[in-house]
C-alpha cells in the first residue's frame, strides 16, 4: 500500500534498519484473508498507522454492474497497480521456482495519525516509518516501487485536481441569482 497523508500531501515510505532499504508496506495474505483486508493488516503492520483506503478517481477497465454505470465517474478503493517478481528454483533444495504478483492500494492516515510502534511481526521490529515527500519518497525506494509511486502520485494528483474542478463547478452553480423564479412579466413590470 502506498498511504498518503492528504493534510500533508506526505507518502509513508518505511525504512528496513537491518537490511539498509526503503519500501512500501506489502506482504502476502494470510488463509482465508481477502486482498483488502490483508492490504490494510500489512500497512499497519508495517508502517505503524493504521490506513484506510483513500477514494480517488482511478481509471479501470474493470466491469460496472449494468445498474450502477455512474460508478465509473466517481472516486473508487480499487487496486491501482500490479508488480510481478519471480525467482528460480534453488539447486538441492524442494523448493521450486515461482511468480509473486502485488496488488497496489492507496491508502491514507490523518493529519493528527498516531503511530504505534512494535506492531509487526518479530522479523519486521527493525522497521521504521517516514513521511516524506513525493520527491524524498522518489530518491528513497527504487525498482519497481518507483514505478508504484510515480504512478499513485499521477493518480492522487489527478485525483485533487478533478475534486477542485467539481468545488469550482458547485461555487459557479451556487452564485447564480435565486430571482430567477420570478416569472418574467413581474421582472419587466419593475424595470
Amino acid at each position: 500500500m502506498v498511504i498518503f497523508q492528504p493534510s500533508t500531501h506526505k507518502v509513508v515510505v518505511i525504512y528496513d534498519t537491518r537490511d539498509k532499504y526503503w519500501f512500501f508496506p506489502r506482504g502476502r495474505k494470510d488463509m482465508g484473508e481477502s486482498l483488502e483486508t490483508t492490504a490494510i493488516r500489512e500497512a499497519y503492520e508495517e508502517s505503524g498507522y493504521q490506513a484506510e483506503f483513500l477514494p480517488l478517481y482511478i481509471p479501470t477497465q474493470a466491469p460496472a454492474p449494468p445498474s450502477e454505470r455512474s460508478r465509473y465517474d466517481l472516486p473508487n478503493t480499487e487496486p491501482f497497480y500490479v508488480t510481478m517478481s519471480s525467482w528460480s528454483p534453488r539447486r538441492g533444495n524442494r523448493r521450486m521456482g515461482g511468480e509473486y504478483l502485488t496488488s497496489w492500494w492507496i491508502g491514507q492516515i490523518p493529519e493528527n495519525a498516531v503511530h504505534t510502534k512494535n506492531t509487526g511481526m518479530p522479523d519486521e521490529q527493525t522497521y521504521t516509518s517516514h513521511l516524506c515527500t513525493y520527491e524524498q519518497a522518489m530518491g528513497l525506494v527504487f525498482g519497481s516501487e518507483r514505478d508504484v509511486l510515480r504512478y499513485a502520485w499521477a493518480v492522487y494528483v489527478h485525483t485533487l485536481e478533478t475534486q477542485e474542478r467539481q468545488r469550482r463547478a458547485q461555487a459557479r452553480q451556487s452564485q447564480t441569482p435565486a430571482d430567477n423564479t420570478e416569472p418574467k412579466a413581474a421582472r419587466r413590470a419593475t424595470t
